[in-house]
Parts: structure tokens; sequence; C-alpha cells
């Protein structure tokens, strides 16, 4: 069966399958982008060096099998691609898989159930040109299933089931379904009685170019610097002009236009993400007003905090009405600005009250 999850950008597929009739092979495929390692040079060679460790537990939680994996790639590689084998007992029930960076530390750590094998084993999926193509092993010796039913999200296709085991697929038109997770769920059939289901977790995911929600809102997070003749002239861009726009765009605002990567747009949507995940909390993520500062002048050298007891910062003058309940000042040393803000209400929200700096 598989298993999918995207934690720190590293993709993973655990999938089990039929080994003999007190066995079962667990099969963990997984995708890791190298800049996520340590890098660390011998002899003038750059490599990455990382540990997988694999864990079986049956239901009382005791452990059945147990394994680590050794890996070592060049630096340069930029994503690896390798998988990890065991066999076991058909009685084991879960797993947990660890990925440790051996110069760093947990990458990932995850636990889930191992799905019984009944009627549908060795699931694989894949995503390609808007269509999830899933191949299966049909598991019906005795002829209990006639039929099978699968969707994802309202997505769905169906087929016949013969007696015997051989293996199938079926393909779904995803090209209307955004980007993110979702469920394919399998129903068994014999003679239009359900007698057995599952269900897995799929992703689907595009480069955003081709994706309406996840190009929109890129587009709208470029407000911090770009004009609004550019951002409304990439909203209105057929699908087929986005990538142009876009590297045309970040191409005037890239400081090493000879090398591979822009770091200014590295930098400015490592920015975007770090107001999403730390100024969400009763604030608006990346639309806040700590976020306008945040992305265009990065951490501030200094922050004051002021309760509300204490009230506001005595250099700046409160231009609200009523006191705030709560004050952060951010001071940036190398350009001598310091940023006022103020969460009137006590829920997290701060708003920006010197714009000037």
């Amino acid at each position: 069966m598989i298993l999918f999850l995207l934690l720190c950008q590293i993709e993973w597929q655990a999938m089990n399958r039929p080994y003999s009739d007190a066995e079962q092979e667990l099969i963990i495929y997984y995708t890791l982008p190298s800049d996520k390692l340590h890098v660390v040079t011998m002899h003038d060679e750059e490599y990455v060096k990382y540990e997988v460790q694999l864990t079986v537990f049956d239901g009382k939680k005791n452990q059945l099998h147990g394994d680590f994996w050794e890996r070592q790639y060049p630096a340069s590689q930029e994503e690896i691609e390798d998988s990890i084998h065991m066999i076991i007992d058909k009685k084991s029930e879960r797993y947990e898989l660890r990925i440790i960076d051996r110069h760093g530390g947990l990458l990932l750590s995850v636990q889930d159930r191992i799905l019984e094998i009944k009627y549908l084993g060795n699931i694989a999926w894949d995503f390609h040109d808007d269509t999830i193509s899933v191949s299966f092993t049909i598991l019906n010796k005795d002829g209990d299933v006639d039929s099978i039913d699968a969707r994802i999200d309202d997505n769905r296709e169906g087929k016949r089931v013969r007696t015997g085991q051989y293996e199938d697929s079926l393909a779904f038109d995803v090209a209307n379904v955004p980007n993110g997770s979702y469920k394919l769920k399998f129903d068994l059939f014999f003679r239009s009685i359900k007698i057995d289901g599952l269900m897995i977790p799929v992703m689907i995911s595009r480069t955003f170019y081709l994706d309406e929600s996840t190009w929109s809102t890129r587009v709208d997070q470029l407000e911090y610097i770009a004009s609004t003749s550019d951002i409304r002239t990439m909203k209105n861009a057929m699908v087929a002009e986005r990538e142009s726009l876009w590297h045309t765009f970040w191409k005037q605002h890239d400081p090493t236009p000879n090398t591979e990567h822009n770091e200014r747009e590295v930098e400015y949507f490592q920015r975007i993400d770090y107001c999403d995940d730390h100024f969400i909390h009763g604030d608006r993520g990346w639309r806040s007003d700590r976020a306008k500062i945040y992305v265009k002048h990065g951490p501030p050298d200094e922050i004051q905090a002021y309760p509300y007891h204490l009230g506001p910062p005595k250099s700046i003058s409160n231009p609200a009405p009523t006191l705030y309940d709560a004050y952060i000042v951010w001071i940036y040393y190398h350009n001598n600005q310091e940023f006022v803000f103020g969460d009137k209400h006590g829920l997290g929200e701060y708003i920006l009250l010197n714009p000037g700096g």
C-alpha cells in the first residue's frame, strides 16, 4: 500500500506486497532534497550523509522487526531518490520511519499503520500531465469480488474484476482539481454489495505556473516588490505565458544574473514563508503589517517588547486614541530605522504605527 507525506520537502511512499503465506514485503520509496542535509568536505570532495531507520510493530506495540541503512551521496546531486526494503510478518500492524542527517539531526519521524492486504496489493500511483495513474494487483483467488469503484475528489472510475491474481490499473483526469492532498478511495463489490474498501492519500503537485490557485497566490505575494501594473499583467496572462513573464520579472532583480539560481527570488519567498509561519496566530501571515517590514528589511537586529502596563515606547508617539494591549519595536541598526507595532486587542494582530520607520 502507499502512504505519502510532504514534510520539509521530503516525499515518500510506503508500499507492501505479498511475499509468502506468512510474510509480506514492505518497501519505502523516498525523495530527499540534498539541500536539507549538511554538506561535509573530505579530500576536497563535498558530500551528504544520512541514515534511514525502519521499525515494525504488532498490534500490542511489540517490536517485530527493525533495521537501518546508511547512505552517502555527492553534495552536487540536487535530489536523492532511493528506497529501502524489509520482509515482515503478516501480523505486523504499524511501522515507524525515521530519516536522520548524520551531520545535522532528525529530518523526518512518522508512524502509521500497515494496511492489510485483502483484495488489492502493490498499489502505486503517479501524477503527470494532469493525470493520476494508479496501478495495483488484484488478489481475487476465490472470485469474492466482481467490480471495483475508485474515486479522487469528484472524479470516479470503475471496472469489472475477474477471478485470479493479476495486474490492473486506472487513470483519473484531474485537470480541474487544484494542487493539494487528496484521498484515493477504493470500494470493492460483489453483486452490488460492498465487501471491502480502503483509502490512501495522494498528492496533486503541479508547478505553480500551471495551477490557477497557486499561481494567483504567488502573484499576490509579489506586492512588496512588484508594481500594480506587473501584478495585473501576470494575473491576466495566459497559462503559456506565465513562466516567461515570471522569469523576466525576477531577472531584473537578480543580483548574480550569470548564475543558475536567483538568490533574490529565493530570499524573497523564504521571507514570505517565514511570515506565514510566524505571523499567523491572530494575525494575517504574509499579508500582515509585520510582513510588510520583514519581507523588505529582513529580520530585525533587535526586538523590544512593551506590555500594556508599561505604555507605549517613550520615543514614539502613540497615534491611537486608546492604549494598545501591547507593543513591539523592531530595530534595524544598519539603516537606522525603528518600526513600532501595537496589538490593540491582545489577539496577536500587530498594527504598524509608524510606517516611515
